[in-house]
């Protein structure tokens, strides 16, 4: 390890664990101690008993910066508190649905969390073509569990109130603000990166009007519309899976904010894969492609069939077309802000034709869908290519 020692760790597993099970029997120092790669933000700490391999806990320590920017972009470490909060409320929601949460040392700050070893993370299953389809209901089913148990429409004005300010998570917020609503869409922001594949439609992105506007308007709803409890960043990364079995991690991002975000940026990441697969098919799984496309309906009518039960027509129609521009933030940040999407490198034609999709979908302007089946009709409309 780097920046921390092992004695280090052990000196605070020790501290932490005294009373924790599993965690106490830890306590004898008698553990091994790694460090887990991956992970843009947060320390992330593996630690085994020596007497008892098969009894591990997740550490994870919030630095004053991000791991991915480093010092110069100073952050909050009260993220690692709320990823916390966010964990319990979720296994209290959804049990079995998040490594379980153990103890959180604010002082520390730090956290201690199952460890979930037997596991993998979705986007390496993702891109080879062997995520099974209980995976993407599971997934689906949780977003809705969440969603209408922290619902404004659901929850007394008094318990809403209470969970907006254990929530109030301003310094993600605003980092989700700049990286999702802004530098994505300056063309002399510095944090973006993109391939040449699609340097021809760069104009589209900062010179259309329709696309300015519509980020514009989408940020302010992040920023303002208080729906129900968000992960917040749900992308492939964020979800484990064993077989059947998905748990939903990293939570860093968790705030009260509208439930057409969430939905829109896990769409768009399930559409980095079909793109993907769609040109580019593997030997051993040519038709993933198709079964990411029946996820993804499938997905959209679980979730907005559920939500209807507690939202009128109206608001059914405001969170589809939010979800589209959503959808086309994500994807567009993605491709050519700072992050990346290892599903589309080395393949520019899916990358040019994600792309367009997404553009597309910020900017249909009067034809953004409003109903559910439009919403399907919609994200079934793309076409597949001639490539196989």
């Amino acid at each position: 390890m780097d920046e921390f020692s092992s004695l280090f760790w052990k000196s605070n597993i020790q501290i932490t664990a005294r009373n924790n099970f599993p965690l106490q029997l830890l306590h004898s120092g008698d553990t091994e101690v790694s460090e887990v790669t991956g992970g843009n933000l947060n320390d992330i700490i593996r630690i085994v008993s020596r007497t008892d391999p098969s009894t591990s806990v997740i550490l994870k320590h919030a630095g004053l910066y991000t791991k991915i920017f480093g010092p110069e972009y100073p952050l909050s470490p009260a993220r690692n508190t709320f990823e916390y909060r966010a964990l319990r409320k979720f296994h209290q929601i959804c049990p079995g649905s998040v490594p379980e949460p153990y103890f959180c040392n604010e002082h520390e700050r730090i956290f201690l969390m199952e460890d979930l070893f037997d596991y993998k993370d979705m986007q390496t299953e993702m891109i080879s073509g062997k995520v099974e389809r209980d995976v993407f209901r599971e997934i689906a089913g949780f977003l809705l569990r969440v969603h209408r148990s922290t619902h404004r429409k659901t929850m007394s004005n008094e318990s809403f109130t209470e969970l907006v300010n254990d929530f109030r998570n301003d310094g993600m917020l605003g980092l989700g603000e700049q990286y999702f609503f802004i530098k994505p869409f300056l063309e002399e922001d510095p944090s973006n990166r993109h391939s040449e594949a699609v340097d021809h439609l760069l104009p589209a992105i900062y010179e259309d009007r329709r696309v300015l506007d519509r980020a514009e308007g989408l940020r302010q709803k992040y920023l303002r519309q208080k729906d129900c409890l968000l992960h917040g960043d749900l992308h492939m990364c964020a979800v484990m899976v064993n077989g059947s079995s998905a748990k939903i991690i990293d939570p860093e991002f968790v705030t009260v904010g509208p439930a057409a975000f969430d939905l829109g940026v896990l769409i768009a990441n399930y559409l980095f894969s079909y793109y993907a697969h769609s040109y580019y098919p593997l030997q051993d799984s040519q038709e993933f492609h198709k079964t990411l496309m029946d996820a993804i309906t499938e997905t959209v009518e679980t979730y907005i069939g559920g939500m209807a039960s507690i939202l009128n027509e109206d608001e059914i129609g405001g969170l589809i077309e939010d979800t589209t521009g959503y959808i086309g933030c994500e994807i567009i940040r993605r491709i050519c802000g700072v992050g990346y999407v290892t599903e589309l490198e080395g393949r520019p034609l899916a990358e040019i034709a994600c792309l367009k999709f997404g553009l597309d979908l910020v900017t249909s302007g009067k034809e953004r869908p409003r109903a559910l089946r439009g919403l399907v009709s919609y994200l079934e409309r793309i076409d597949e290519p001639n490539v196989h």
